[in-house]
């Protein structure tokens, strides 16, 4: 005789199989409309400017991939990844993603993409998947080799 109390337990496809094709669609409906990404996007800080300056001399071996188009070079300690661009030149972002606030952020295939969860963003910063806000720009000019980023 079995307990009242013991509860059978199934596996996801077993449930999905015992709820039926209608129950799964409607769940899939439910789901897709109430749940739109993995964080609330609203709780994830923008990066604010500081006013402080960071130079990188691209004479130096540590900064010389940003003279080639598509190079980056990631900056931990002022979370900044900043970009020899295609189309803009030189550009610099937070290193913190709009979608989930984790300092991913990286430079590839002449767009920002953070690896967590892999949002995308423009040469611009603007946003193209995943997450709905556009990365931080801060200030970039050169002088010769040197490149000043005002964060």
């Amino acid at each position: 005789m079995q307990n009242e109390n013991q509860v059978e337990k199934i596996n996801r496809h077993d449930f999905l199989k015992k709820l039926g094709l209608s129950g799964a669609s409607l769940m899939a409906v439910y789901c897709g409309v109430t749940m739109t990404s993995c964080k609330n996007e609203e709780s994830t800080t923008p990066a604010t400017s500081t006013g402080k300056t960071v130079t990188f001399d691209m004479g130096t071996t540590a900064y010389a991939k940003l003279l080639t188009k598509g190079g980056y070079h990631v900056d931990s300690a002022n979370s900044i990844v900043i970009a020899n661009t295609s189309d803009n030149g030189y550009v610099a972002v937070t290193l913190v993603c709009t979608h989930e606030g984790q300092l991913k952020v990286q430079y590839a295939t002449n767009k920002f993409m953070c690896t967590a969860h892999g949002a995308t963003f423009d040469n611009k910063g603007n946003a193209l998947s995943v997450a709905s806000r556009a990365l931080t720009t801060y200030k970039v000019s050169q002088t010769g080799n040197v490149l000043t980023v005002t964060i």
